[in-house]
């Protein structure tokens, strides 16, 4: 019931939902045990397909949940700046207008958010069941889905 709520208060503001979709048992052999690296590569590939689809000038911030180490922080933060200059992002000029915070999602209620529709997407795509994701659904704007019957 709980779920419910959260995820309709969600749908219910002005705001768009993007993921991706990786299943693990596609990904090379040789890759399924550098998570650090499929990770960098889908997050960067989901927020330059945002910056293009919606064409942002200016400024690109980003927060993520401060689940990484830091040496981990700083090759994230590298491969995501290195992401949005080589992938044809054009409206990106300089390091300053790309910043990336690391922050606690304990006290910040918008990844927090984040999470519920992460739980959403999920269960849609691990178990079939659509129960949760069909009320965020309608706020959905960019879906990746990764390889994509491909099979190894």
């Amino acid at each position: 019931m709980i779920k419910n709520r959260i995820l309709q208060c969600i749908a219910d503001c002005d705001l768009d939902i993007a993921y991706a979709v990786l299943r693990k048992d596609q990904v090379y052999g040789r890759l399924r045990d550098k998570q650090q690296i499929i990770y960098n590569y889908l997050t960067g590939s989901l927020i330059s397909r945002i910056v293009n689809q919606y064409a942002i000038e200016g400024c690109i911030q980003i927060r993520m949940d401060k689940s990484m180490y830091s040496l981990e922080r700083d090759h994230f933060d590298n491969y995501l700046t290195y992401r949005m200059f080589d992938n044809g992002v054009p409206f990106v000029t300089s390091l300053d207008h790309l910043v990336i915070e690391h922050v606690d999602s304990r006290t910040e209620p918008c990844i927090q958010a984040a999470d519920f529709a992460a739980g959403a997407i999920h269960q849609r795509y691990r178990e079939n069941d659509e129960t949760y994701y069909s009320i965020i659904e309608p706020r959905t704007t960019v879906a990746l889905d990764f390889f994509k019957g491909r099979q190894e």
